[in-house]
């Protein structure tokens, strides 16, 4: 098996480019709407790209699988151009949805600073931009809390990860959710996620069935 980590799949328009439609055929089965009880560990194993599980709301989980890879950012995509940017473990753009997050403006802080550092900032304010209807630069309150290491099983293997609660709200609109991350604490890789990026959208769940190469 040829272990590709990333399949570059988008055209200039955000579009999935056709002469990669080969590689979406032969794995289409597993991307997203697959049922999660066929997601097996020897199915990850047999798609040469980097990869995760993801479910939207109370839809069924599906694999996305990376198209690009750039410093801390990635990008998946599904066969039917659902795409979601990540940004250490947090979405910071989506397409292909309704109501889509188009820019997340936040302070520059890393989860291993926010882990190492005791000047780490825990209370701050981020501003959400947004596209059907648009909306720009939302102001929300965002809170950071350590809760503790946690056993959590992907695939049926185990890992040793610090939780962390991200909660955000916004008063104007009644708007409060609150964001989970799984963080490796060696080397800060968010491995597990449940996320609320929009008023407007179900939330996002997420689990890295394959890392990147070069995370």
């Amino acid at each position: 098996m040829i272990n590709l980590q990333a399949c570059s799949i988008l055209d200039l328009n955000n579009q999935v480019a056709p002469t990669y439609s080969v590689a979406f055929e032969s794995i289409k089965g597993a991307l997203l709407g697959y049922p999660e009880k066929k997601i097996s560990k020897e199915l990850i194993e047999n798609i040469p790209y980097a990869s995760l599980v993801m479910k939207i709301g109370k839809g069924s989980s599906g694999l996305l699988i990376l198209e690009s890879l750039k410093g801390d950012e990635t990008i998946w995509v599904s066969a039917d151009q659902v795409v979601i940017l990540l940004k250490e473990g947090r979405i910071v753009r989506t397409l292909g949805l309704n109501n889509n997050l188009i820019s997340l403006k936040r302070i520059n802080q890393s989860f291993k600073n926010l882990i190492s550092s005791k000047e780490s900032i825990t209370d701050y304010y981020s501003y959400y931009s947004y596209d059907d209807p648009p909306l720009s630069n939302l102001k929300v309150h965002v809170y950071i809390e350590k809760i503790g290491m946690r056993d959590v099983y992907i695939l049926g293997e185990q890992k040793n990860l610090l939780l962390i609660h991200e909660t955000i709200s916004n008063k104007e609109i009644r708007w409060q959710a609150t964001n989970k991350y799984w963080v490796d604490p060696k080397d800060y890789y968010v491995w597990k996620s449940v996320q609320t990026v929009s008023p407007k959208l179900p939330k996002f769940s997420y689990e890295i069935t394959k890392k990147p190469a070069n995370l």
